[in-house]
């Protein structure tokens, strides 16, 4: 379900950087009682084969994930979030079905989403999937080969 009110951009301006990582920090950090730890400046967010996404209602951000693509026409999907306020009413959804599109737009065969079983919010996600029955078959969840040592990349 892709519509006209929902747009998903690839973050390069100080705005959506700020957008992204409040997101990011309120719903998977803050909100999981994970305080202090969450780090916008790793490196890997700016990787040149990585993509920071935001997708936006009404040009608002209201979700993050960030797409990463390997050299083996391989990606991974790591730490999907919904704003609180909107989650549960299909933005989840449509997050999946354009991080889907951006990914077969670059080559990407595999797609495999990094999660941690103790995240609610990243299983909760991920269980849309099998709620919806449109996981396309050449998605893989859980990612254990790509895990962060401590379960939690960003």
């Amino acid at each position: 379900m892709i519509d006209n009110e929902h747009t998903l951009t690839i973050v390069s301006t100080p705005e959506d950087w700020e957008v992204y990582h409040n997101i990011r920090l309120k719903e998977l950090f803050e909100a999981k009682g994970r305080i202090g730890i969450y780090d916008a400046n790793r490196p890997e967010e700016r990787a040149s084969s990585n993509f920071p996404l935001l997708l936006k209602l009404g040009g608002q951000g209201i979700g993050t994930t960030r797409l990463d693509v390997r050299t083996n026409d391989t990606a991974i999907i790591r730490l999907v979030a919904i704003i609180n306020t909107k989650q549960s009413v299909g933005h989840g959804r449509v997050l999946a079905d354009m991080v889907e599109n951006l990914a077969r737009g670059k080559g990407v065969k595999k797609l495999l989403v990094n999660a941690d079983k103790m995240l609610s919010v990243t299983m909760r996600s991920l269980a849309m999937y099998g709620k919806t029955g449109t996981r396309p078959n050449w998605l893989v969840f859980p990612s254990t080969r790509y895990k962060c040592p401590r379960g939690l990349n960003n």
